[in-house]
C-alpha cells in the first residue's frame, strides 16, 4: 500500500498543509502536532518523496564534491571541512570519485544537471577548463585544491607555484645546488605550478634548469623508487630532491636509504602536502596546505552563490607553510 501524505495528516487529525510543515522542519507548528504527525509517520511507515519535494522547491540541501579517488588522504581534511561549513547551513556533502575519467566527472556533473544536487565542488578536476567555465555559467560549480589556468569559476587553493619556489629556494639555502624534480606526467594545474616555481627558484639562483634531474611518473611511491633510483645512477647525483607529494618522497627516500645514503646529510628531500605519515619513520619536510580551510572556504562560498544571483567567481589562495624536519637535516 502507497502512504501518502494525506494519510499522515488524517491519522494525525492535522491538515496536510501542517504535516508539510513538520516534514520540513518549519517553526510555525504546535508540539503538540508535531508530536502527532511524527508518530502517525512511525506507525504507517510513511516514507516521504525527498526528490518529488526537492524539484517542486527547486533546492535540494545537497552538494556534490567530486574526487579523483580515495587513495589521496589528504581529500579526507578537505571533505571534513566542507561537512562542516554545509552541516552548519543544513546541508549534506555526497561524494562520488572520477578514477581520474573526465568523461566519468561529466557523467556525475549530471547530477547538477538533473537537480539531484544545488552544486558540486570539483578536487582535482579531470574536464578541460572550457568545458568547467561554460557549465558553471548555467550550474553552481566551484573548484578546490586546484585552480583554472582562466577565469569564470570559483576557485580555492593555495599558491602552488610560490609553494614549488619555496621548497626549492629553501634547498637553494641550505647550499645544495644539484636539486632534482619528481613530478608528475598528469597535467594538472597544481602541478605544473609546482614546477614553475621549481624553475623560477633554479633561474633566480643562477642554478641551471638540467632535464636529467627531471622525471614524470604518478603519484605513488613506486614513482620515488624508479626516479631517485636514475637520479643516483647519473655521474652527477642530486644532492636534493623535491618531489609534488609526499608520497612520492617517501619511495624516493626509501631507495636512498637502500643505497645507502644518509637523509639530510647526503641527500635532502621535500614533499608536498604534509600528508598523515609524513612525521613518522624519516621525517619529511613537506609543503603542508590548509586542507581543512581550504574545504571550509569552498563550501561557504558555493554556498553563498547558490543562495544569490551575484555570483563569485574569483580564486582565493589560502596561506601555505614549509614545514622543516628530519629529511633537510632540520
Amino acid at each position: 500500500m502507497n502512504i501518502t501524505i494525506k494519510d499522515v495528516a488524517k491519522a494525525a487529525n492535522v491538515s496536510v498543509a501542517t504535516v508539510s510543515r513538520v516534514l520540513n522542519n518549519k517553526n510555525n507548528v504546535s508540539q503538540e502536532a508535531v508530536n502527532a504527525v511524527n508518530r502517525a509517520v512511525e506507525e504507517l511507515g510513511y516514507s516521504p518523496n525527498f526528490l518529488g519535494r526537492d524539484l517542486r522547491k527547486s533546492e535540494t540541501k545537497r552538494i556534490l564534491a567530486i574526487i579523483s579517488s580515495t587513495e589521496q588522504s589528504f581529500y579526507n581534511d578537505v571533505l571534513r571541512g566542507m561537512q562542516d561549513a554545509c552541516a552548519k547551513k543544513g546541508y549534506d556533502v555526497l561524494i562520488a570519485t572520477t578514477r581520474n575519467d573526465p568523461e566519468h566527472e561529466l557523467h556525475l556533473l549530471g547530477m547538477l544537471f538533473s537537480r539531484a544536487v544545488d552544486g558540486a565542488v570539483l578536487l582535482a578536476p579531470k574536464l578541460d577548463s572550457r568545458t568547467i567555465v561554460e557549465l558553471s555559467r548555467k550550474y553552481k560549480i566551484a573548484i578546490c585544491l586546484e585552480r583554472l589556468n582562466t577565469s569564470g569559476v570559483l576557485c580555492v587553493t593555495i599558491d602552488n607555484e610560490k609553494a614549488g619556489y619555496d621548497a626549492t629556494k629553501y634547498l637553494i639555502g641550505k647550499g645544495k645546488r644539484k636539486i632534482a624534480l619528481i613530478t608528475t606526467e598528469i597535467r594538472s594545474q597544481s602541478s605544473v605550478d609546482r614546477e614553475n616555481g621549481y624553475y623560477r627558484a633554479l633561474k633566480e639562483a643562477g642554478l641551471p634548469i638540467d632535464e636529467n634531474y627531471i622525471y614524470f611518473g604518478d603519484y605513488t611511491s613506486d614513482t620515488g623508487v624508479k626516479a631517485c633510483e636514475l637520479f643516483l645512477a647519473l655521474h652527477e647525483k642530486p644532492d636534493a630532491i623535491f618531489s609534488i607529494s609526499d608520497t612520492i618522497s617517501f619511495g624516493a627516500m626509501k631507495c636512498a636509504v637502500q643505497h645507502g645514503l644518509t637523509i639530510g646529510k647526503d641527500i635532502m628531500f621535500i614533499g608536498f602536502d604534509n600528508i598523515a605519515y609524513s612525521d613518522m619513520f624519516i621525517k619529511l619536510s613537506t609543503i603542508d596546505q590548509p586542507c581543512y580551510l581550504q574545504g571550509k572556504t569552498v563550501a561557504e562560498k558555493l554556498m553563498a552563490n547558490i543562495a544569490s544571483d551575484d555570483q563569485d567567481t574569483s580564486t582565493y589562495m589560502l596561506p601555505h607553510t614549509l614545514i622543516l624536519r628530519e629529511s633537510t637535516g632540520d
